[in-house]
């Protein structure tokens, strides 16, 4: 049995002879430490990089994992082992030695050890990151048990690389050589060396120094720190392949001269030296942290404090403690101990990319700030940029998708969280429908004078560094970090200042534009709406109309009008490129900007507004056959792999069913009237009149179309203010024909596609004329007369959704429709993202290039499928649902075919398609997905119902569970 989970871990033999993955440590460190990255792999010791805040500041390279798993072995975490006169390497690939080699996987910590028979030497190695400190670090574990009779036994253990702070991921990588000239070692005197740049290494005028830097601190007895060995030479002597430890043979470690180390133009190393006899059965205990601090007297001032056994097994239980208490609020006692475990690793990977919401202050000063998150970044995701910020309270970044959609149960678990996200995503919905990419987590600011107010009263010593952090935008962990580094005294708890502060400041949402507009984006909202009055029902009123202080996005980025975008490209074909218009050389691309009237103001309103404004964009984005919604901004939906659709004037039905879903929303609960910003009320009105008209559909897509067009053009230079009453009576007869249109679409999707709902279709433009001049991006202007539509092979992701809005029996049929279709993977007994491809243009994107069941292309893509399973929950199909969840969750997956802890989800797994046989069932790029997001909605169904509360004349706790008997003792 190579795969099993037992005592709570989930266990590997022989990991490193089974199919490779990547995975990484969860990088918190409670809300008063400072997180640290660490990525591991079932190869050599585990680590194959780590480091602060982001790739730029490695402490061991950052590398792709299909390096990673060449190179983690070699210049990673090493240690080479003495007894009986000769050396060994525990866990080299090349040993002859009779090893047993295991990793045991935890949510918050990992081990990897290796049984030497041959040697008798027992060696384990235990990771986990430092917690609540202000010194962010990994600490290592090493335990060296003697099996064997009494002995004398060496040992050199630790890295085999540490890059200085200051070495950024991409200039060592493309100028190693030149990298080294600003390298250095210091403070090997107090046996903590420090290592850093000496100085900024930028070709520019301004030249800094360096105070910060990575630390590397190794003991075995309470207080007395090992001086490392921080000069690979003295491991490896003329060996520059670092493949044999020839500086080692035939000396002894105490003939080391270790007190004059070579620490210049070379990349140094962090290795403990240790000699011991052992008896048998005893073990060599080596503690080390590696971490990174601000200043080298932190390190050197925490040394004595840190320097015991005590504080490490006290840490590892806090590790373990913080994060069990974190996931223990989906705590499940089921006949599945394994399904048990899967939903809390779930909980926890759902926070890393989306946050853990903490509540500040209270009523209606109430603050609500996530912690812990990131942008899913990690070795097999090299393409994305991750942030965790290394302060207290840490938050990190994120796009507008993956964090809306991690935190779509946020209220569930943490009610006081109430409307927050709502809020926030709502608020960047721009007037023209779309919204930014990037989300930056939250800042505040404080009016100056009730700062001072709360100086005066509650601070007791330095004031003056807390009047610095309230001058300009702060976070909780800024604030913490200086009451800490400059030792400010305070009358009250630093919580209840924290609360205090929080109360009365300002929350500001951070976002930026990023790149393009996707399509799908504004469709996650509306889960938010649904999750928050699933538990506050009784809210309906307030949240729609009287909570007034909405805001729209304001973009430096507008899309253009179609005499702008189409055009005729090089082969002579009508297409649709640069579709977007940047303000050139603004600052706004760096900061959350806001729609103001003409006075300055903030222009704010209600969420029906909102909502209507997303109707009003959207519908009148119909495709030219009226069905799906048109990729008009350069992007397209959720499947980024069909880059080009946006170019061949592709449109999603996905999003067209989402769009159904908020008209019935507000058909069905708008029963008052409301303001309307005279620009909407003008857009609503135009597009009321065509809906009154007899059109063909190629008509009613053109006047539609040139209404939004100008519309966003009004708009464009700013608004006037003024509002409009629109009478619930006038909206109601508005949403019923829209609503109509768009059920009329869907209909006729389904005909064009035998009975199932296509995902995409796409135009070509059989008639246009010239109109003599270039687009800005440099296509001959045409105007198109008229289209014909193209299929494109069937995908997952609009049937999926498609169970929202379907009745019991139109949802019976799709899910047979969908089994007998080439969309599920018999041989696996899972659904795949799409058909077969192979007639597809290329032109459609870059999932065309990619190999069948790899990565988009034919693939059980883990989301999109968990994303259907919830759809059978929710559309009432519960046989169906127990049936496939049997082999469509990953707990339930049998380990080696899957190739990883199957308490862990994949972003996808290669399918049967894949000509690779080795591969197909086989799990790759880890955890950070909205596959997690999708199963704790699925859990929260599965253990609540749909509803938690249903309200009337009162609030009632209402759980409508939907089990299988198999769950049951």
């Amino acid at each position: 049995m190579s795969y099993y989970f037992k005592d709570n871990q989930f266990v590997i033999e022989n990991y490193d002879k089974q199919k490779t993955f990547s995975s990484f440590l969860p990088g918190i460190a409670g809300v008063k430490g400072i997180p640290i990255w660490a990525f591991y792999a079932n190869r050599g010791q585990g680590i194959t990089s780590f480091g602060i805040k982001d790739k730029n500041e490695p402490i061991l390279e950052f590398f792709p994992a299909n390096t990673s798993y060449q190179y983690v072995d070699k210049y990673g975490f090493r240690s080479f082992v003495r007894v009986d006169g000769e050396y060994f390497e525990p866990f080299a690939v090349n040993t002859h030695d009779d090893v047993v080699r295991n990793m045991y996987i935890s949510r918050e910590h990992f081990s990897v050890e290796e049984i030497n028979k041959s040697r008798n030497i027992h060696y384990k190695v235990t990771y986990f990151g430092l917690t609540n400190e202000p010194i962010a670090g990994l600490v290592r574990t090493v335990e060296i048990i003697n099996l064997g009779e009494n002995r004398l036994i060496d040992v050199v253990d630790g890295i085999a690389n540490i890059l200085p702070s200051g070495a950024t991921n991409e200039s060592y990588k493309n100028m190693s050589n030149l990298m080294v000239s600003w390298m250095g070692v210091e403070n090997i005197a107090n046996n903590i060396p420090f290592y850093k740049f000496r100085a900024s290494s930028g070709d520019e005028a301004e030249v800094s120094s360096h105070s910060k830097g990575h630390f590397y601190l190794s003991f075995i007895e309470d207080h007395e720190l090992i001086r490392p060995i921080v000069d690979l030479e003295l491991i490896f002597g003329y060996d520059t392949s670092l493949t044999m430890p020839f500086g080692l043979m035939g000396r002894k470690l105490a003939d080391l001269d270790l007190n004059n180390q070579v620490i210049v133009n070379k990349v140094p190393c962090g290795f403990t030296p240790v000699s011991k006899t052992v008896p048998k059965g005893v073990s060599i205990e080596i503690n080390t942290i590696i971490g990174h601090v601000s200043e080298v007297s932190i390190i050197n001032q925490k040394a004595i404090s840190i320097s015991k056994k005590e504080f490490i097994t006290g840490k590892f239980k806090e590790a373990v403690d913080m994060i069990d208490s974190l996931v223990d609020v989906v705590d499940t006692k089921s006949n599945f101990p394994l399904f048990d475990a899967y939903i809390k690793q779930n909980f926890l990977d759902n926070t890393l990319r989306g946050g853990y919401p903490l509540v500040f202050g209270e009523g209606d000063h109430k603050k609500v700030y996530h912690v812990f998150s990131r942008k899913h970044g990690d070795p097999e995701r090299d393409y994305n940029f991750f942030t965790l910020s290394p302060e207290f309270y840490s938050q990190g970044n994120g796009n507008f998708r993956d964090v809306n959609q991690n935190r779509r149960n946020d209220v569930f678990f943490v009610p006081d969280a109430g409307i927050f996200n709502v809020k926030v995503f709502m608020d960047l919905i721009q007037l023209d429908g779309y919204n930014p990419l990037g989300v930056q987590g939250t800042t505040f600011t404080i009016d100056e004078e009730v700062a001072q107010k709360l100086i005066d009263q509650y601070v007791t010593a330095n004031q003056e560094e807390l009047k610095e952090v309230f001058k300009g935008k702060f976070t909780p962990g800024k604030l913490g970090m200086q009451i800490l580094l400059n030792e400010v005294e305070l009358r009250i708890s630093e919580e209840a200042f924290m609360d205090k502060v929080l109360s009365h400041a300002i929350q500001h949402v951070e976002a930026v534009f990023g790149e393009g507009f996707w399509v799908d984006h504004w469709t996650y909202n509306f889960d938010l709406i649904e999750s928050y009055l699933s538990i506050f029902p009784d809210q309906l009123i307030e949240l729609l109309y009287k909570d007034t202080t909405y805001q729209y996005f304001d973009s430096p980025v507008t899309v253009l009008p179609r005499n702008q975008k189409h055009g005729l490209d090089s082969n002579g074909e009508v297409r649709q490129y640069g579709a977007i218009e940047e303000e050139a050389h603004s600052n706004r691309f760096n900061q959350s900007n806001w729609v103001r009237k003409q006075s300055g103001e903030i222009y704010k309103t209600n969420l029906v507004q909102k909502l209507l404004t997303l109707v009003l964009n959207k519908f009148s984005s119909l495709d030219p056959y009226g069905m799906g919604i048109e990729m008009e901004a350069n992007k397209p939906g959720w499947n980024d792999a069909m880059n080009g659709l946006p170019g061949v004037f592709a449109s999603g039905m996905s999003e067209t069913i989402e769009l159904v879903r908020i008209v019935r929303f507000l058909k069905g609960n708008c029963t008052k009237e409301f303001s309307l910003l005279e620009e909407n009320y003008d857009f609503f009105i135009a597009i009321s009149r065509v809906l009154s008209k007899d059109l063909t559909l190629f008509q009613r897509w053109d006047e539609l179309a040139t209404i939004r067009e100008n519309f966003r053009e009004r708009i464009k230079t700013g608004i006037n203010g003024r509002e409009v009453i629109v009478s619930s009576s006038d909206l109601i007869s508005f949403l019923d024909k829209t609503e109509k249109v768009l059920m009329d679409g869907v209909q006729r999707s389904k005909e064009c596609s035998e009975g199932m709902i296509p995902t995409y279709l796409t135009y070509t433009a059989t008639d246009y004329e010239a109109l003599g001049y270039k687009t800005p991006y440099g296509l001959d202007a045409v105007k198109i007369k008229s289209f014909d539509m193209k299929k494109v092979p069937s995908f997952l992701e609009a049937p999926a959704r498609s169970f929202k809005i379907g009745t019991t029996d139109e949802n019976t049929h799709l899910y047979s429709r969908i089994k007998a279709s080439d969309l599920y993977d018999e041989a696996l007994k899972t659904y795949k993202t799409s058909g077969m491809l192979d007639e597809m243009s290329y032109e459609l994107g870059r999932i065309r290039a990619f190999t069948p069941g790899w990565l988009e292309r034919e693939s059980n893509f883990l989301h999109m499928t968990y994303k259907y399973i919830l759809g059978l929950l929710k559309g009432g199909l519960y046989d169906e649902f127990f049936e496939e969840i049997k082999s469509n969750l990953v707990c339930f997956m049998d380990p080696n075919v899957y190739g990883r802890s199957t308490l862990e989800n994949s972003s996808f797994i290669a399918s049967s398609l894949n000509p690779n046989p080795r591969v197909r069932g086989q799990g790759f790029v880890a955890r950070l997905s909205g596959s997690t997001a999708e199963m704790l909605s699925i859990w929260n169904i599965m253990m609540f119902g749909e509803s938690v509360f249903q309200y009337t004349d009162e609030l009632v706790f209402s759980p409508r569970p939907i089990l299988h008997a198999d769950f049951f003792p």
